[in-house]
């Protein structure tokens, strides 16, 4: 198994300067050059600048002593899971809505000498506008993380407060992302149902640094894992993703959130235990489902006696 987030620093990339203003914290992205799209349908990234940005808008908030180290209670929090939209809106509408509001994860590492690294560490997305976020709790447990932040997709960049809720065995957390008075921005509901093997599905995440990719697929099974400290449910998919990408949403035909992607399976034809295997064959694609995300809301108890 390979967790599609974890922390990768891209120091090789500083050399690449961003437009004036580029990921200034609660403000505007920069202008041409920055490597900020506008926000719309037919935008184009230029990912190197968009991390560049990213970057020197974190470093002022970490310079500002505005991001702290964070610690991920094992329990539920006394907010209710947001509903799902249920708009009759065409597929583009949809996909534009999913990457309105799904935002990239940015960690400090400790580095050598008491240095912080920077680098991207995962996906997310709103679900409340006053600041709200879901990702996977390997996201933001990270081991030697010094303090998080959030970039929107219109490059505002915010400090991850605190984490609110999380469960260790399904791998889910809900985070406090902290916007200036008066901000809000745009949200996600979560699905009310659990899809069927053959529903179909798409995804926004950010393979590898490919910031805002959309995959389509379908549901391809529903399994548990039995781990040391519980049982761990997934649900398999087609549509693609990979490292990068943890805690991006996994939405159904209405847009309504259904998982979070987690992890891949990578299957070779002879795994005979060398590090560089020549013969793959499948790369599973697993997601936490939304029943597990339910969990650690308020109103769980009647949305799985529903299920």
């Amino acid at each position: 198994m390979a967790w599609v987030g974890g922390v990768c620093v891209f120091g090789a990339l500083l050399g690449f300067v961003g437009g004036a203003g580029a990921g200034q914290p609660g403000g505007q992205p920069g202008g041409a050059g920055s490597g900020w799209a506008a926000l719309s349908p037919a935008a184009a990234f230029d990912d190197r600048d968009l991390l560049v940005a990213m970057e020197e808008g974190a470093r002022v908030l970490w310079e500002g002593g505005r991001l702290k180290e964070l610690k991920c209670p094992d329990q539920g929090c006394a907010v209710e899971a947001p509903k799902p939209g249920g708009q009759a809106i065409d597929f583009a509408a949809r996909v534009f809505q999913a990457e309105s509001a799904t935002v990239v994860f940015g960690a400090f590492q400790r580095a050598e000498k008491k240095k912080v690294a920077f680098g991207t560490a995962g996906g997310g997305f709103f679900i409340s506008s006053s600041g709200l976020c879901v990702t996977c709790r390997h996201v933001v447990s990270e081991k030697g993380t010094k303090g998080m932040v959030v970039m929107a997709r219109d490059g505002r960049v915010f400090p991850v407060k605190r984490v609110l809720a999380s469960d260790p065995v399904e791998d889910v957390a809900v985070v406090e992302v902290e916007l200036p008075e008066g901000e809000e921005v745009p949200v996600l509901g979560l699905a009310d149902r659990r899809l069927p093997v053959g529903a179909p599905v798409f995804v926004m995440s950010h393979p590898d640094e490919r910031f805002y990719m959309l995959t389509t697929g379908v549901v391809s099974r529903h399994t548990l894992w039995r781990e040391k400290g519980g049982v761990a449910h997934f649900m398999s998919v087609t549509a693609d993703f990979a490292k990068g990408s943890s805690g991006c949403p996994v939405m159904d035909d209405t847009g309504a959130v259904v998982g979070i992607v987690n992890n891949t399976e990578s299957i070779y034809y002879d795994n005979d235990g060398r590090k560089k295997q020549l013969d793959l064959q499948m790369v599973i694609k697993n997601v936490t489902p939304v029943s597990a995300m339910r969990g650690l809301f308020k109103d769980a108890g009647a949305d799985r006696a529903a299920e």
